[in-house]
């Protein structure tokens, strides 16, 4: 029969493709944690396609399936530099205004704080969770980063699923789910592999069929969801940024024994991680445009955004870059 992760009943006349998504979501995760079994799912992708657009939508859809709304939750639930982590963490599993809420989102601050301290941090938060969700409330961990390789080998050993987020070009962004398992059968030593999801449809005739879906296509969060959440990632990364160029531009007067070209000095910052523009503006018309939240985080005049923009939107032509990263892009 091969491997079978979900049973689900199918109507062809009634049911949607996201009506399936969600209830093999359902049968794949929800159904985890009312079995008291903890579930964490490594959510991954390449730059730019989507990891944080895609992780919020799949945030909404299990939501849903539990009859909640991710917009009471979303800034309990998303955790997206260490320093918030464990103001966020305890009041997720003591507070009883958010005993509804059982999904935390780690979501990738590699472009803050340094690789090392950023794997050492998962480490430690998967670690701590899982040991606390197991006495206390289960919970279901969404981990974002770019690469695998910042989960240790020894946390990879506690994933449940691995999955994917791609963008194919005028196409919605794709979800691909894999199951992760653990190859015991040469004991001297043991691999950690992946298989694609499998499971069965269940007609109204009562027939069963076999159904390994390849992917699944996400439609866009919720316009109120997406906004504040775009609000909570500049908000908490903001104060961060600002230090580090802070002493970015300390070292450079120091170095040239004068006042440093601040503009030039923040442009040169961001220009080394395009992933960090999301936070700060987007594309308009052929010119990089800044929010308002930039002026907040680097206290510049009208004058100083202006020269920021002009060179910014010169240096990503002078780079290739056609398209900057749009506001629903990664993270």
């Amino acid at each position: 029969m091969g491997m079978c992760d979900f049973v689900i009943q199918y109507d062809p006349e009634k049911d949607t493709d996201e009506d399936v998504a969600k209830k093999i979501l359902y049968s794949i995760v929800v159904k985890r944690m009312k079995e008291n079994k903890p579930c964490v799912i490594f959510l991954g992708g390449d730059s730019g396609e989507g990891k944080s657009w895609g992780s919020l939508r799949l945030q909404e859809m299990l939501m849903e399936i539990q009859g909640q709304k991710l917009s009471d939750y979303v800034e309990h639930m998303n955790v997206f530099t260490p320093l918030e982590y464990p103001k966020k963490i305890d009041p997720l599993l003591f507070d009883k205004k958010l005993k509804k809420a059982n999904i935390v989102c780690l979501h990738e601050a590699r472009e803050v704080i340094k690789a090392k301290l950023w794997q050492s941090f998962l480490t430690q938060a998967i670690s701590d969770i899982n040991a606390m969700s197991r006495s206390i409330k289960r919970l279901t961990v969404i981990i974002i980063s770019q690469f695998i390789r910042d989960i240790t080998s020894d946390m990879r050993y506690t994933l449940n699923y691995y999955m994917t987020v791609s963008r194919p070009r005028g196409k919605k962004p794709r979800l691909k789910i894999q199951v992760m398992w653990k190859d015991d059968r040469d004991l001297e030593s043991p691999k950690l592999r992946k298989r694609r999801l499998a499971g069965y449809l269940v007609y109204p005739n009562k027939k069963y069929k076999r159904f390994i879906p390849q992917y699944f296509e996400l439609n866009k969060p919720s316009k109120e969801i997406t906004d504040r959440f775009e609000q909570l990632d500049i908000e908490s990364k903001s104060s961060i940024i600002k230090s580090k160029i802070n002493k970015l531009l300390q070292e450079l007067e120091a170095e040239i024994g004068g006042e440093s070209n601040k503009v030039k000095a923040i442009v040169d910052w961001y220009m080394k991680d395009l992933n960090n523009l999301r936070l700060i503006g987007r594309r308009v018309r052929g010119k990089f445009k800044v929010h308002d939240s930039f002026t907040n985080i680097h206290s510049l005049s009208q004058y100083e955004i202006n020269q920021f923009q002009d060179l910014m939107t010169e240096n990503l032509k002078k780079k290739g870059v056609v398209e900057t990263q749009q506001n629903e892009d990664d993270a």
